[in-house]
């Protein structure tokens, strides 16, 4: 039986939504656009920060919530480098100190020395629609100002933060080795899961999706059809039976992955 929770209207968001998943070392802060997921260890590992306001309610929730001090945030993670992943990494770092780690092919991209893959102008527009629909908030004037704007498609703007590692494919996550990094190309070149198979959970970045309720291999803006579907069959070769999305909220249910949609549109 498979889960799919439709409640994209909680998710979506109000600013801060918070959760403490029972079935991993997971907790999920529901973003203005993508949710960032906190791994909870000997030290905390954060999973991709939108906005700097998020990157706020993400210091809040450690606080309050795991009742520990922001100094265990010890690494920040960046699934790709879109800029609803990224533009919090800087507030979050310069309040934590934390090291942070990415996919090495995003080194062009962080650092400003290449924009990330415009896609076309269709399909860029296809995401606005998709961001309007869904009610995803614009940034405060304040906020704005205080972003680096990195990450979007065919402009180049780097992050301030230094990355202190460059992930390949197969490798354990720094400081959390029951979770290993899995390069997903497709969506983007830089794109990356973080698997457990103590847990038998994949954070799937935005390579898969939960849209409208649906598991889906993400179409929005995607950068190479086949690529994509190869990382899918590579994921296939895992046991999961929850699947923490980039969009949306979790689902859960044995061989999940087998129930992913595939649009070759790429639209």
């Amino acid at each position: 039986m498979i889960d799919v929770s439709t409640n994209i209207g909680t998710w979506r968001n109000s600013c801060y939504n918070a959760s403490v998943e029972p079935h991993s070392n997971i907790s999920i802060i529901s973003g203005r656009a993508s949710p960032s997921y906190v791994i909870d260890g000997e030290s905390i590992a954060v999973i991709d920060v939108c906005f700097p306001s998020d990157a706020k309610n993400i210091l809040t929730f450690v606080r309050h919530t795991l009742g520990r001090d922001v100094n265990d945030i010890r690494l920040i993670v960046l699934t790709h480098s879109h800029f609803d992943h990224i533009n919090g990494v800087d507030y979050l770092s310069n309040k934590t100190h934390a090291k942070l780690a990415v996919h090495s092919n995003a080194e062009r991209y962080l650092t400003g020395n290449q924009a990330t893959v415009f896609v076309g102008w269709k399909k860029f527009m296809q995401y606005m629609v998709f961001m309007v629909e869904h009610g995803v908030p614009r940034p405060s004037i304040s906020e704005a100002f205080s972003m680096t704007w990195a990450g979007i498609p065919g402009i180049r703007k780097g992050i301030r933060t230094k990355v202190d590692y460059w992930l390949i494919d197969g490798e354990d996550l720094p400081d959390h080795p029951e979770w290993k990094v899995i390069h997903t190309p497709g969506h983007t070149d830089d794109s990356i899961c973080l698997y457990s198979s103590q847990y038998n959970a994949l954070i799937s970045g935005d390579t898969i999706i939960n849209l409208r309720g649906r598991l889906v291999l993400n179409p929005l803006l995607r950068l190479d059809n086949e690529a994509i579907i190869e990382s899918l069959n590579k994921l296939k070769q895992l046991q999961v039976d929850v699947i923490y999305p980039g969009w949306g909220p979790p689902v859960f249910g044995k061989d999940i992955l087998d129930r992913v949609y595939i649009d070759t549109s790429g639209k």
